[in-house]
């Protein structure tokens, strides 16, 4: 085909991308025309419905789609007219038609078009659902089974307290004989089990079946208490394994139906209608729990029963606290070995049934704040077992809690967090063993022991470094606090008469604060390199105390309370700050990096506070022969590392740039 050049000179064809970019456009108008006439079409229909004399709803009819016209095997498709490409202008294409200009036309689509998603216009929001009536809610939860699970706990509780009534009230009254009341109770505890065990065989009647199961077992249970509580027929260790068996096979129900709520139904009335059949919290009561909760434990293995084993703890926990609260208010003259036993045996149940049941708990934590929850009463057990008896009850209970976190971290379900709980429960049990069986300065020093090992197995161990410093630095800290009750203050300022044996344990608590604080100081600084300055002023500050108060108390005890002693101790003690201050510049030349930084800090401090002490103290408070001491050697002290310092960095300065010959 020839083409006719336009005046001036022959027109550039147009590249492919811009022809590209055109038929893309032009393609996007069709769709664009396409959509607009299938919506004039449906609009006219729509109009014509809403127009016409209601009728019965006829289908409406669908709109044909225009067929695509294939092209003659003789036709070829025009080219586009050449245009200059810096001044092409669109056309804008009229409404509800094509683009202007002859432009390739692909083969349109057959069939209908897809319906294009509706969108909500902006701001728009979906309209809040009306609130449900009470009576729709009282509904659902019908269907959901709540109404009557509420009403299954009801009825149990109300028939538990029926048969309370029977076997207590009725027996006060003279009503029936006893052997009515207790054989009506096991008739009654056996109708219910049987009763619920076969309705219990269709999963869909469980819930209501658990209840009546449950309340067969508590009646049981509370028969057999009575029998020994109140008509006294059987010994009580025979109850008590009587007692056991029942809740062993009949909550064994629960284990098998995987109902947590028949154990809860069965173990909440125990321990709040108990204490009524007995009339007291006695022996008979607390060994009646105690071998309910051990006969029960079985039932928990492999269920993830957090409030089931949350409850049996109470009802064997509960009761030792009323004793040892009623030990306080009556202070009984004899040992009560009994609740000693009771309270050591249901701090080992409940550790013991923790660790066996973390492998199938999914809240581990929970499980094991639980079980130190049994610590409580044995923290108030001495009025009742005596301070020697409760302060090694405690002690033998915090090597179990330690020993448990630092050696369990290889079991299945034993966190951090978990072991964290175990030690920090030992410390207060260590606590509470030292403030039992020690007093003064007793305590102090178990206290200021205790913070030194444990700062130790900090340093040496990497299981709970970071909770073992905790530890250790809270008993240095209430060690240090005792110091100064007992006057640690007091005497390194003003001259005192304190007795030589006085003397001699304060000196015992301030040298091994002395240790703990200079273990913590290096354990802390080696872990938090970034405060190493901060860590090294504040413990080198308290150990410059501490040092005075041994040297102070040594004068002291060596010269009876005399002033010679006092004015003696304050002289040692300034010559050792400076002394070892001295030691501790010398041997950071030898170190590098934070070890090095925390030494040079440490060993500044002293020398500051040394002299400080020097001329605002022992200028005043020392006189004659010891305030000459004291200024002159700690002068000749400091001349002599001066110039030993400065050697040494000549030295170093040599041997980093050696002169060249």
């Amino acid at each position: 085909m020839n083409h006719t050049p336009a005046p001036g000179g022959p027109t550039p064809a147009p590249s492919d991308t811009t022809v590209t970019v055109l038929e893309r456009i032009s393609g996007q108008f069709a769709d664009i025309a396409r959509s607009m006439t299938s919506i004039s079409d449906d609009m006219t229909t729509l109009q014509s419905i809403l127009g016409a004399a209601p009728v019965p709803p006829q289908p409406s009819p669908q709109p044909v789609p225009p067929q695509a016209v294939p092209p003659s095997p003789h036709q070829h498709q025009p080219m586009p007219a050449p245009y200059a490409i810096p001044t092409y202008q669109p056309v804008r294409p009229a409404p509800y038609a094509m683009p202007a200009g002859p432009m390739p036309v692909g083969p349109k689509p057959v069939g209908p078009i897809p319906p294009r998603p509706s969108y909500p216009p902006a701001g728009h929001r979906p309209p809040i659902p009306p609130r449900k009536t009470m009576s729709e809610r009282i509904s659902q939860a019908a269907e959901r089974g709540l109404v009557g699970k509420l009403l299954a706990a009801a009825g149990v509780g109300i028939t538990l307290i029926g048969v309370v009534l029977l076997l207590v009230l009725a027996a006060q009254a003279g009503l029936l004989r006893p052997e009515l009341r207790v054989a009506g109770g096991a008739l009654l505890a056996v109708a219910l089990v049987g009763v619920g065990a076969v309705l219990g065989r269709d999963a869909r009647r469980r819930s209501g079946a658990a209840a009546l199961v449950a309340t067969g077992v508590a009646t049981a249970l509370f028969d057999v208490l009575a029998i020994t509580a109140i008509y006294h027929w059987v010994p009580d260790y025979a109850a008590l394994i009587l007692a056991a068996v029942i809740a062993a096979g009949g909550l064994g129900i629960a284990h098998w139906w995987d109902s947590q709520a028949l154990a809860l139904m069965v173990g909440i009335p125990l321990v709040g209608f108990a204490p009524f059949i007995t009339g007291e919290i006695d022996d008979v009561l607390v060994g009646f729990l105690l071998g309910y909760t051990a006969a029960t434990l079985w039932i928990q293995l492999g269920r993830n029963w957090i409030a089931m084993f949350a409850t049996n703890t109470a009802v064997a926990t509960l009761p030792l606290c009323y004793a040892v609260v009623e030990g306080m208010l009556t202070s009984p003259d004899a040992v009560q070995w009994f609740v000693v036993i009771a309270l050591g045996l249901n701090m080992l149940l409940a550790t013991g049934s923790a660790l066996v049941l973390l492998r199938s708990s999914t809240q581990p934590l929970i499980v094991t704040l639980v079980a130190s929850a049994t610590l409580v009463p044995m923290l108030g057990a001495a009025p009742v077992a005596g301070p020697m008896v409760a302060s090694i009850m405690l002690a033998l209970t915090a090597v179990v809690l330690a020993t448990l976190a630092l050696g369990t971290d290889h079991l299945r379900g034993v966190t951090s967090a978990v072991r964290t709980v175990w030690l920090a429960a030992g410390a207060v049990a260590t606590c509470g063993a030292l403030m039992a069986g020690l007093d003064g300065p007793g305590l102090v020093i178990g206290l200021a022991g205790v913070g030194f090992v444990v700062a130790v197995g900090a340093c040496v161990t990497n299981q709970l470094a970071l909770q073992l410093r905790i530890v250790g630095t809270v008993f240095t800290g209430l060690a240090l606090l005792g110091l100064m009750s007992l006057g640690a203050i007091d005497r390194m300022v003003l001259r005192n008469s304190l007795s030589a044996t006085t003397q001699a344990q304060l000196v015992i608590v301030a040298a091994v604060s002395l240790a703990a604080v200079a273990t913590l100081t290096w354990s802390w600084a080696r872990v938090r390199r970034c405060d190493v300055p901060t860590i090294g002023t504040i413990g080198s500050l308290i150990s410059l105390g501490l040092v005075t108060e041994i040297c102070v108390g040594l004068g002291g005890a060596i010269s009876g309370g005399a002033d010679s002693g006092f004015r003696a101790g304050h002289t040692v003690a300034t010559i050792t700050w400076v002394l070892t201050a001295a030691a501790g510049l010398i041997w950071a030349r030898r170190l590098h990096g934070s070890s090095r930084t925390l030494t040079v800090t440490v060993s500044l401090v002293i020398v500051a506070a040394a002299v400080a002490k020097l001329f605002l103290f022992d200028l005043a408070a020392l006189d004659g022969l010891f305030r000459v001491i004291a200024f002159i050697v700690v002068g000749l002290l400091l001349l002599t590392l001066g110039v030993v310092y400065a050697q040494s960095l000549n030295s170093d300065d040599g041997r980093a740039h050696p002169r060249t010959p």
